[in-house]
């Protein structure tokens, strides 16, 4: 482990939520976290896959870039709308439905956050969470498949991914766990 890694500590809930409710502020780089499920299991990148493996001392989990975005259809009682990124920042979290499917799916697109902050809201929509708290937890639901959350398995090993069902098979409630950052660690 890197000496960052050591010196990661959870962030309150409430810190983060005041942040993100306070006054819009242009953040100059977003913050990084590395993200846990209820059964303490990690989220790591296999092979351009997010994973849910039972965290152990010589397990890295995968660092989660995460900036406040703007949404015209917002309500407080959906959360504070986030984009989320993984390979410093390179790999985006999206939430699509492919014409052959029938409901949608969590994926990883070739976007650079920074550059995506910057598009226009209709291009950012697929790739926008609401980030709401439940308890001292989080809960991450599609912005644009309103009632999909991002989900694990139960299950170790097994691919993140989106449910409409809550409370069931799938764990959809997460804790953050800050990490530091520089500017220079995510790409431009």
């Amino acid at each position: 482990k890197s000496v960052c890694d050591r010196r990661e500590t959870e962030v309150t809930n409430d810190r983060f939520w005041k942040y993100l409710r306070g006054p819009k502020v242009k953040v100059s780089y977003p913050e990084k976290f590395s993200i846990h499920d209820r059964d303490h299991k990690v989220l790591v990148l296999d092979c351009d896959t997010l994973r849910a493996v039972p965290f152990k001392t010589y397990i890295r989990p995968e660092m989660f870039f995460v900036l406040a975005s703007s949404l015209s259809s917002a309500s407080k009682e959906k959360g504070s709308p986030i984009l989320l990124a993984v390979c410093k920042g390179e790999l985006c979290l999206c939430c699509e439905k492919d014409r052959r499917q029938s409901q949608p799916s969590l994926q990883l697109k070739k976007k650079k956050l920074t550059n995506l902050a910057a598009q226009k809201e209709s291009a950012r929509q697929p790739f926008i969470f609401y980030r709401t708290k439940v308890g001292s937890q989080n809960r991450l639901e599609s912005a644009a498949h309103p009632g999909w959350f991002i989900c694990t398995s139960r299950n170790s090993g097994e691919p993140v991914g989106v449910t409409n069902v809550l409370g069931k098979r799938k764990h959809t409630e997460f804790s953050f766990h800050r990490a530091e950052t520089s500017p220079s660690e995510v790409s431009g």
